[in-house]
């Protein structure tokens, strides 16, 4: 759904804001889907590799940039949802796309949601959210480094606005 796209902003980020090394990590947990499609079968060793040459090329001993998790287990997955500072919702195009709703609802830090102007979710919450083309890799690589550098009372405004809409 432009899982390439978002680790390569990450990537770019991580080059452009190396303070950030071993200070964030990027967890991503994919539901795998459809893998006896070849296409899907081909899109996630695509996924595998960059995130081996995205390690390899940030990471140390102590410290892996993307932890990527690819396997089906919601209450996990929701669970992670209580701890994130970024969510990252970049899909090419998308129907309504329900993780950038209900990772506000169960979030406990106040995190920012960075969302592609083309998901259905985006017309009822992107005031709320940082708004991102999903085929700009700068931009969301620039709002990565946004949404961590954003003010405490600014992320509290925006979750608790997220909250009472979706809610």
């Amino acid at each position: 759904k432009n899982v390439l796209r978002g680790f390569t902003a990450f990537d770019l980020f991580l080059e452009q804001h190396p303070d950030y090394k071993e200070q964030v990590t990027f967890i991503a947990h994919l539901i795998p889907s459809r893998q006896d499609v070849p296409e899907y079968q081909e899109y996630l060793e695509r996924i595998e590799a960059l995130v081996a040459v995205v390690n390899h090329r940030h990471g140390t001993t102590d410290w892996m940039p993307i932890d990527l998790r690819i396997y089906e287990n919601f209450p996990e997955a929701v669970a992670r949802y209580k701890h994130y500072d970024l969510l990252i919702v970049n899909s090419i195009f998308d129907g309504m796309n329900l993780v950038a709703k209900e990772g506000p609802v169960v979030n406990q830090r106040d995190g920012v949601v960075m969302l592609s102007e083309n998901t259905g979710s985006h017309e009822e919450i992107g005031d709320c959210t940082l708004t991102v083309n999903p085929f700009d890799i700068q931009e969301q690589a620039d709002g990565i480094h946004r949404a961590l550098t954003m003010g405490a009372e600014e992320r509290r405004i925006r979750a608790g606005r997220l909250r009472e809409i979706v809610d």
